[in-house]
């Protein structure tokens, strides 16, 4: 399922698309809004087809419904009709997950990754009654020492402070060095799952980690 309304190529074809239903260029249109304002719009008048959407799930009856959204955490996560939406698709029996991806090239830094790390936070705070899993997407761009050190970053918070202590200047040192004590007194948050999808690297056991979220054999929603 996409749920972009701005999307212009997508590199699979989705079986329910809310551009059937809302477009972002015409939402510009008739509203005489530009890119970013056209986007929040749309996002928000999404939920006046929320009925058409479960019909159409309805018809597919899945086992698995994979959700696309916009990239721009502000236009989802953000916006009290990001988890609207995902309360309102998840009905009847469908379990639910969020999947939050760390950008693998941006948190090759301890800022970086702390800064995608307090965003992952938020979100799990935003949509507080839905189990989240975070991904560290697009490995195939970096080395298998890079993987590793994002990784050890990820449950070892005392390593984070040190590479933060060693490789960051001046106030953004100050400022990560901080933000690193407040993960170190919350403890570990969920695994971070290594995947490509250009390659299918991480995949069966991003699959797995799912499998055991939902814990049954019956209709899911991730």
């Amino acid at each position: 399922m996409n749920l972009d309304p701005g999307v212009k190529v997508i590199s699979y074809v989705p079986d329910i698309d809310v551009r059937d239903y809302i477009v972002l260029e015409e939402v510009m249109e008739e509203y005489g809004l530009g890119p970013n304002g056209g986007m929040i719009l749309a996002s928000d008048l999404m939920v006046n087809f929320l009925d058409d959407i479960k019909d159409e799930i309805d018809e597919y009856n899945p086992d698995w419904i994979f959700v696309d959204t916009a990239g721009q955490l502000e236009l989802f996560a953000f916006r009290e009709t990001g988890p609207l939406i995902a309360s309102a698709l998840g009905f009847g029996d469908i379990q639910r997950s969020v999947s939050f991806l760390f950008d693998s090239n941006f948190v090759l830094r301890p800022n970086g990754f702390i800064s995608t790390l307090l965003l992952a936070a938020s979100v799990q705070f935003r949509f507080r009654n839905i189990s989240q899993i975070n991904i560290l997407s697009k490995v195939d761009l970096i080395d298998e020492d890079q993987i590793d050190m994002i990784l050890n970053w990820s449950h070892d918070f005392q390593a984070l402070e040190d590479s933060t202590n060693e490789r960051e200047k001046g106030l953004i040192r100050e400022l990560s060095m901080l933000l690193s004590e407040v993960f170190i007194q919350m403890g570990s948050t969920s695994e971070l799952i290594p995947c490509s999808s250009r390659e299918d690297h991480g995949l069966d056991i991003l699959f797995g980690h799912l499998q055991r979220v939902f814990d049954s054999d019956e209709s899911k929603f991730y």
